[in-house]
């Protein structure tokens, strides 16, 4: 089943069933894809996934690069906001990060996204990002605006 065969107010399970505890290598965001992340898990309103430091995303420094530590978030943060099941789509309005700690090249990280505030047209999303020994290594803050396209 794709996603445009989702019935309404099925996308959570869904999600859970196809996605949960994987490598996710085909979902609707090729960006996404390209991270090769694990959704380790997903609830209503909140997500977690992990995934291991590629070369192709790092900095001359050898540590995660800002611009791939905001793809993170921003992944993460779609994922909680897709898990609402709001039958439409959003987009980012705002994307605010605070990069705390440095990750390297082969380490893995998490991060976790919980949506703070759902309103008629801008959902408040929050995101921490942690290294395997539960270092704090970024967290975000963003607002999405709803698109008024259908999600299916």
């Amino acid at each position: 089943m794709g996603y445009k065969d989702i019935p309404p107010g099925s996308v959570l399970n869904w999600i859970k069933e196809t996605f949960e505890g994987k490598l996710v290598t085909d979902s609707r965001s090729p960006a996404g894809n390209w991270l090769g992340f694990t959704l380790e898990h997903i609830s209503k309103g909140t997500a977690k996934l992990s995934l291991e430091i590629k070369s192709e995303m790092t900095n001359p420094y050898g540590n995660i690069h800002g611009g791939m530590m905001s793809l993170v978030i921003d992944e993460a943060i779609g994922w909680a906001v897709v898990s609402l099941d709001a039958g439409q789509n959003y987009t980012s309005l705002t994307l605010n990060v605070d990069f705390l700690y440095a990750v390297k090249k082969g380490e893995r990280m998490s991060a976790e996204s919980k949506v703070l505030q759902t309103g008629k047209k801008i959902i408040n999303v929050e995101c921490h990002v942690y290294d395997m020994q539960g270092r704090i290594l970024a967290r975000a803050n963003s607002n999405l605006i709803a698109t008024h396209m259908e999600f299916y």
